[in-house]
């Protein structure tokens, strides 16, 4: 459709940022824009308590995409959100995290606005804050890591082990998004790039969730500690000293319990 058309008549799409997974981490924003919602367009790692909070009746469509599992090809999901316009006040486009991290949001603003629809992207919590504050552990610290990094694990035809040729670890707290099924090259690379197999790792499962797991280990362990306890996606992978901060102050956390803790 030619962007040149009026758009008066055809409804808004809101693409909306549903915070790391636990619901209270849900902004104020999403929140409002939810319940006001005619049709709702949800990804595959979108808790099923914050679609709880969509109005009764409204219509829920998944398009979730898992690593080598895809219910919709991007394209489509592109034109099932145009579509929706010609029929729908406020159409929501629900992802996972914050939209504008590894979220495809770009691909959709761009199709959406070339067909001379109004759409808005609304910041969430990316799951890296949201892991960070689960594990009450900051992602920088001047005397651990003083940068972030933030990589993808694969990217469009693969994994992305691009990325991780020539990277010093030193000094940064390297964030990974889906690196889980990619976690052997990404170790073999850092280790090519004269990384010290002794570099602190952690993965977690199911971040900011009752279900959380949390592992830690480091270049050289982490792969068989992550085979051993079966870690399953979704994970977020932390690389840096702040790993190694992480693990004192859950000492010091559990050293405080045992002190308060009943006789």
């Amino acid at each position: 459709m030619n962007a040149s058309i009026t758009t008066e008549k055809r409804g808004k799409v809101f693409l909306v940022g549903a915070g790391p997974g636990d619901p209270e981490l849900l902004t104020i924003k999403a929140l409002k824009i939810l319940r006001k919602a005619d049709i709702v367009f949800y990804d595959d790692l979108v808790s099923p308590r914050i679609l709880g909070v969509c109005r009764k009746r409204i219509q829920m469509v998944y398009v979730g995409k898992r690593l080598g599992i895809h219910s919709c090809l991007q394209d489509e999901i592109n034109q099932k959100l145009i579509q929706a316009t010609q029929e729908h006040h406020t159409v929501v486009r629900l992802k996972g995290g914050d939209p504008s991290i590894f979220g495809r949001v770009g691909e959709e603003v761009l199709s959406l606005l070339r067909d001379g629809i109004q759409c808005e992207i609304v910041a969430g919590i990316t799951t890296a804050s949201g892991v960070a504050a689960s594990l009450g552990s900051p992602l920088t610290h001047r005397d651990y890591a003083r940068e972030i990094l933030f990589l993808s694990g694969h990217k469009k035809d693969g994994v992305n082990s691009d990325s991780f040729q020539n990277l010093n670890c030193i000094g940064k707290t390297i964030i990974i998004y889906m690196g889980l099924n990619s976690l052997g090259p990404i170790v073999s690379e850092l280790i090519n790039s004269g990384n010290s197999k002794d570099t602190k790792m952690a993965v977690i499962q199911n971040a900011t969730l009752e279900s959380e797991r949390v592992f830690t280990g480091n270049l050289e362990t982490i792969e068989s500690i992550v085979e051993e306890n079966k870690v399953k996606s979704p994970a977020i992978i932390v690389i840096g000293e702040i790993v190694r901060f992480y693990e004192e102050i859950k000492s010091l956390k559990n050293g405080c319990a045992s002190i308060l803790s009943p006789i």
